[in-house]
């Protein structure tokens, strides 16, 4: 039993045993959680990092179409209206990142150093994820569209 081999070698002064379970446990409280968290910093820092390119990708779109902005508004299109074009073309962009990193990422697990489980769940939760990126980072764009006077389109 190597639970009675344990107790056997732990009387003796200098030495430490750990059975089986309690090398497991080791290893998960100290190397995967460890890991773990790492991981999930690196997806937090990443995370930010893509906010920011896609909030400044969308607001100078935005910026770019100011005049025909403001011939939809001069014509009496309502902002709930441009909000939601500026919204799709932020989630739109956000689609696209994820089915490019998704299907790279598919093909390059093989040649990745170490194994990565990547589970659908996973993948749904990395979709709503950037969903909600982007729809974030679309909110400047959409302010700077709002404040677009109609007056723009006529060169005022």
């Amino acid at each position: 039993n190597p639970d009675d081999v344990a107790a056997a070698i732990r009387r003796w002064q200098r030495l430490t045993v750990y059975t089986r379970a309690e090398m497991e446990e080791i290893l998960v409280q100290k190397l995967i959680a460890n890991s773990a968290r790492q991981i999930a910093m690196f997806l937090v820092i990443l995370s930010i990092v893509s906010a920011a390119i896609v909030a400044f990708i969308i607001y100078t779109m935005t910026v770019g179409k100011i005049r025909e902005i403001a011939v939809l508004k001069l014509i009496g299109t309502r902002n709930r209206t441009i909000s939601w074009m500026i919204l799709q073309q932020a989630l739109g962009l956000g689609l696209i990142g994820f089915i490019v990193g998704k299907i790279a990422a598919s093909l390059w697990a093989p040649f990745f150093p170490k194994y990565v489980l990547l589970l659908p769940s996973d993948s749904i939760l990395g979709f709503v994820a950037v969903m909600l990126i982007c729809t974030l980072a679309s909110l400047l764009a959409i302010q700077a569209a709002i404040k677009v006077d109609p007056a723009e389109a006529i060169g005022g």
